[in-house]
C-alpha cells in the first residue's frame, strides 16, 4: 500500500519474484531509484533447501540493483540475530536484542556479503520498541522483523522503532522506519570548461561606452552590407555581434585561486629576507647578545606583520561580500565565498617505478604500475618446501571413541580414588 500521490510517479508496477519476495521501484531525481523489497523468509523448521533457495533468489535480485540506487529490504525474516555487534561490525548495531539462532547466522552472512545494515539495532531505545513478535509458548518477545539498508546509507536513517499501539490483525507488531534520503548527484565528466566574461566591468562608464560603440558599429555594418532580412540571419548576426563586442570590450575572467599569502608574496619575501639576514648574523657570532636579540626582534616583527596582512585581507574580503549582498551582486558574493573557502584539490598518491628510480605522478603511469605489480604478484610460481610444512605446529590427536579409557578406569588408576564411585 502506497500513497495516491506516489502512484503516478511509478515507472512500473510492483513485481512479484516468488511467493516470498516482491519489489517496488520508486523513481528519484537524477535517474536514481529506491528499490524496496518486501519479503517473508522461511521459518526455523523449514527445509534447508527452501532456505537456500530463498537467500539465493534474494542475492540474485540485489545484485541486479545499480550501485547508485538505494535498497530497502523489509519484512519478516523469522530469524534472531542477537547482539554480538563486535563480531558483525557494520551489520549489527550496539543495541540488539536476545541471542542468535541458525536462521540468524544465515541472515548475518547474507548481510555481510551484500554490505547491508540492520537499522533496528542502530538506535538506542527500550526493548519494547524493538521486539516485534512474542513466542506463543515461552511468552518471550523477540526481534524477527527487520528493515535493512545499504551500509553507506545508514546516515539516511533517523530511527527504526516498533509501534506497539498499532492494530494490524496479526501477532507481529508494526515496524516504522523514518528516513531522510541524501542523494549524491553524478558529477559531469569530460565537459568543456566555459569561459566567463568580466561582466562586472560594465559598471565602469568607460567600459560600458566602449562596449556600446563596438556593438552599434557591428550592427550598422551589417544593415548596410547584407540584404538578407530573414529572422534566422538577423538573430545570428545579433548574437555574433554581442559576443564579439563583449570579447573585445570586456575580455574573459582568468581563473585564480589566490589567498592572502599569494597576494602579498613580494612583501612576505622581503620579510623573510630580513629574517634570514639576521639569522646568518646570529650564526656567525652566537655569543653576541645584541645579534641574538636583533634576530628575535626580527622574527617577532615578521610574525606580527604576517598576522596584520592576513587580517587586512580578511577584512577586505568581508567588506566585498557585504557590498555584493547589499547591491544584489550574487555573482560577486559567490566568488568571494569561493575565495574564502579556497580551491578543492584532488590528491594523487605517486608511486615508484619497478626499478625504484623514477617517481610516477600522472594517472596513466600509476595505473600501469599497479597493473604490472599485480601481474607479477599473481603470475609467479612459488614452491613450498616440505620442511616448512613439517615445522608448523600440529594440533593434538584426539582419542577415538573405541580406544578412549572409560571414566571408571580413569578413576581407578588415580592414586587419590577412595572407592566412592558407585
Amino acid at each position: 500500500m502506497i500513497k495516491n500521490s506516489i502512484v503516478p510517479k511509478l515507472e512500473n508496477l510492483p513485481t512479484g519474484h516468488s511467493d516470498r519476495i516482491i519489489s517496488l521501484h520508486l523513481p528519484l531525481c537524477n535517474k536514481q531509484h529506491i528499490v524496496l523489497f518486501s519479503i517473508y523468509a522461511p521459518t526455523l523448521q523449514a527445509n534447508p533447501a527452501e532456505k537456500d533457495k530463498f537467500y539465493t533468489d534474494l542475492h540474485r535480485l540485489t545484485q541486479k540493483i545499480p550501485a547508485d540506487d538505494k535498497i530497502i529490504i523489509l519484512g519478516d525474516f523469522n530469524a534472531r540475530v542477537g547482539k554480538n555487534f563486535e563480531a558483525w561490525k557494520g551489520i549489527l548495531g550496539k543495541h540488539g536484542v536476545g541471542s542468535c539462532n541458525d536462521n540468524g547466522r544465515l541472515l548475518l552472512e547474507f548481510y555481510a556479503e551484500q554490505q547491508l545494515t540492520i537499522t533496528n539495532t542502530v538506535c538506542q531505545q527500550k526493548n519494547s520498541l524493538k521486539t516485534t513478535w512474542m513466542h506463543p509458548r515461552s511468552k518471550h518477545w523477540h526481534l524477527i522483523n527487520y528493515v535493512l539498508v545499504r551500509r553507506r546509507d545508514v546516515c539516511d536513517v533517523h530511527h527504526t522503532r516498533v509501534m506497539p499501539s498499532a492494530e494490524c490483525q496479526t501477532d507481529h507488531r508494526l515496524v516504522r522506519c523514518k528516513l531522510n534520503l541524501i542523494l549524491k548527484f553524478r558529477p559531469k565528466r569530460g565537459s568543456i570548461p566555459r569561459r566567463r566574461l568580466q561582466v562586472n566591468d560594465l559598471q565602469s562608464a568607460t567600459v560600458r561606452n566602449k562596449f556600446q560603440a563596438n556593438l552599434q558599429t557591428r550592427l550598422d555594418d551589417h544593415s548596410t552590407d547584407s540584404a538578407d532580412t530573414s529572422p534566422v540571419t538577423l538573430w545570428r548576426h545579433i548574437k555574433n555581434s554581442i559576443l564579439q563586442s563583449s570579447e573585445e570590450s570586456l575580455g574573459f575572467s582568468l581563473k585564480k585561486n589566490k589567498d592572502w599569502f599569494d597576494e602579498s608574496n613580494q612583501e612576505i619575501q622581503e620579510l623573510l629576507r630580513k629574517k634570514r639576514t639576521a639569522h646568518q648574523a646570529h650564526l656567525a657570532l652566537p655569543s653576541c647578545h645584541i645579534r641574538k636579540t636583533a634576530f628575535r626582534i626580527t622574527c617577532s616583527k615578521r610574525q606580527h606583520k604576517l598576522r596584520d596582512i592576513q587580517s587586512k585581507w580578511w577584512i577586505s574580503l568581508t567588506e566585498k561580500s557585504q557590498l555584493c549582498t547589499d547591491t544584489g551582486d550574487h555573482r560577486g558574493f559567490y566568488e568571494a565565498l569561493k575565495t574564502a573557502h579556497g580551491p578543492a584539490y584532488q590528491a594523487q598518491s605517486p608511486l615508484l617505478s619497478a626499478d625504484g628510480q623514477t617517481l610516477l605522478t600522472d594517472k596513466t603511469s600509476i595505473l600501469n604500475r599497479w597493473s604490472e605489480h599485480f601481474q607479477t604478484l599473481f603470475s609467479t610460481n612459488r614452491v613450498v618446501q616440505d620442511t616448512v610444512i613439517q615445522s608448523i605446529t600440529q594440533q593434538p590427536v584426539k582419542y577415538e571413541l573405541d580406544t578412549a579409557p572409560t571414566l571408571r578406569e580413569t578413576l581407578k588408576a588415580s592414586e587419590n580414588w577412595q572407592g566412592s564411585w558407585g
